[in-house]
């Protein structure tokens, strides 16, 4: 580990930088640092820098600008107000209709990731998803259920 020549916080030493005050240069533990490198280590900032933790989770952080500190950011990749449109949603939904079964699977799968986005209309439209998704998989099985039992009352009057 390593120590920020500006704050004095202990930090990574493969990260880029400082994660409270954007030093981008690490110095060791009992190393000193003039005043000239002091400066020259201040000028030489990073806005954003990504670091790994032990367990392979990275986090990112960017510059605040108004306060100067770096601060975690967590990425979204679909924000708060996003929208599908309904013709995407529209043509989503006779996809899993005429697909049959594997359609219905797919559309379960993809309903539990978009019901777990931050978008509210992306939540709604990943519920209805698998609303549909298990309804079309009760019918799906209600029909082979009552095929076979039909085929079968068929070759127990045909003996």
């Amino acid at each position: 580990m390593s120590y920020c020549p500006n704050c004095g916080r202990q930090i990574m030493d493969e990260s880029l930088g400082c994660p409270v005050c954007n030093v981008k240069n690490n110095i060791a533990p009992g190393e000193p640092v003039t005043d000239g490198q002091a400066e020259e280590i201040k000028a030489e900032t990073v806005d954003t820098f990504t670091v790994e933790d032990n367990d392979g989770k990275t986090h990112h952080f960017e510059n605040n600008e108004e306060t100067g500190d770096a601060e975690y950011k967590r990425k979204e990749k679909v924000s708060a107000d996003a929208t599908i449109h309904p013709l995407l949603k529209v043509l989503v939904i006779v996809l899993i209709v005429m697909v049959g079964g594997f359609g219905a699977i797919a559309g379960c799968v993809a309903g539990v990731a978009l019901s777990k986005s931050p978008s509210e209309d992306y939540r709604r439209f990943g519920k209805l998803m698998m609303t549909v998704s298990i309804v079309m998989l009760v019918l799906n099985f209600l029909c082979c259920a009552v095929g076979t039992g039909m085929g079968l009352f068929s070759n127990l009057l045909y003996y």
